[in-house]
């Protein structure tokens, strides 16, 4: 989301944002945050998001979708009402649908265009969630949360005058149901200052493969669950010399009593790209989900060799054993990390064209002439 603002601001448009604060994601602020703060006149409300039993019934009652409705404020209206009542917008992006419960606030006070930024298509992440569980309760709630975030998903496609996804995958599923909606593919890019590439090399006696995410969302915990069970099992024991690392926010309460050897768990950690290059492998093990990861992104861009499922790679455009691991089953997790292990010179190398991908086409450059075209048109 920065880095969309940060885009308009490198091509002096001049941009407002207001921002959502909840208990998970709170605005915290610093020195090195004050600029941005400045030139965006950041204005935020506090949303308590946490789910309650009141929350879901009223969810259920209303045929409403519960993961929207965690988003709406009276507080956020009256807000969005003054901004609009004391100033004069040309286009008002909506980033992700999260927000879209607001629309119909926005088409009161402004007659501003609505651009719709795709981060994922979201209900697709609930239905394939559902596909996945076996508990008949859990199956039926998720099939509920998808049905009722698909309703409401679509209708929003209605209202929106444009939409930037940041997949060309999410841009063919949604523009076959839109076909005249403007739109254009603006996907996740690095700003390559920010990643410096450092010279590492794997230690075949020592091996590290690592995991970086946070626990709040629903496919990691799960993606994460499956490797442990279906292909770490088989790894560790008869390779003592390779270790696996977990990290990132919630890892500890699902994952620190963990009985598995040659496993570390960590909680958040302050520096992603710190703990990225301290390790050697990435694995990235997802089942469900949408859009683009950009941890895989972020750690091509360091150079690390990575493996994930064909599902994990959606949306960059990767070339399997040129510059990504590709392992969908747990036979083939298994058999890609051993190779890992025994050709660490041909990982290394996996890790060099990796960080070109990203040269090539992902950096922040190359989406802003995209970006400026779409908002002009």
């Amino acid at each position: 989301m920065r880095q969309i603002t940060a885009s308009l601001l490198d091509a002096d448009i001049e941009v407002k944002v207001v921002s959502i604060a909840t208990p998970k994601h709170p605005i915290v602020f610093s020195e090195e945050f004050s600029d941005y703060q400045t030139k965006t006149r950041l204005e935020s409300v506090f949303i308590n998001t946490k789910i309650t039993v009141l929350t879901v019934l009223k969810a259920f009652l209303k045929r409403t979708s519960l993961q929207v409705n965690r988003f709406f404020s009276k507080k956020m209206v009256q807000k969005l009402e003054t901004i609009l009542l004391q100033e004069k917008f040309d286009v008002v992006i909506l980033e992700s649908i999260f927000v879209g419960s607001y629309m119909e606030t926005l088409k009161k006070h402004t007659q501003a265009r609505i651009l719709l930024r795709v981060h994922n298509v979201e209900y697709l992440i609930w239905e394939r969630l559902s596909q996945q569980v076996k508990k008949p309760l859990k199956k039926a709630i998720y099939k509920y949360l998808a049905f009722s975030l698909k309703r409401f998903e679509l209708s929003l496609f209605k209202k929106i005058d444009g939409y930037m996804p940041i997949t060309e995958i999410d841009h063919r599923f949604f523009k076959e149901k839109f076909p005249a909606l403007c739109s254009k593919v603006i996907p996740f890019a690095i700003n390559l200052p920010d990643y410096p590439i450092k010279n590492h090399t794997i230690d075949e006696n020592h091996i590290s493969f690592f995991h970086l995410s946070s626990m709040n969302w629903q496919p990691n915990v799960e993606g994460m669950g499956w490797f442990l069970e279906n292909v770490w099992k088989k790894i560790a024991e008869q390779n003592p010399n390779i270790r696996l690392v977990l990290a990132g926010k919630g890892n500890k309460a699902i994952f620190g009593d963990i009985n598995m050897p040659n496993v570390q768990v960590f909680d958040f950690v302050e520096s992603a790209q710190q703990f990225i290059n301290e390790y050697d492998i990435m694995i990235v093990p997802l089942l469900s989900g949408s859009g683009m990861r950009i941890k895989i992104m972020e750690g091509m861009a360091l150079g690390k060799p990575i493996i994930t499922t064909a599902l994990g790679a959606e949306g960059i455009e990767i070339t399997d054993k040129e510059n990504i691991f590709i392992a969908n089953t747990p036979e083939e997790m298994v058999q890609t990390i051993i190779f890992c292990a025994t050709h660490v010179r041909q990982c290394e190398e996996m890790g060099r064209n990796a960080r070109k991908l990203i040269e090539n086409k992902y950096t922040q450059e190359v989406i802003v002439k995209d970006l400026l075209e779409l908002v002009n048109r």
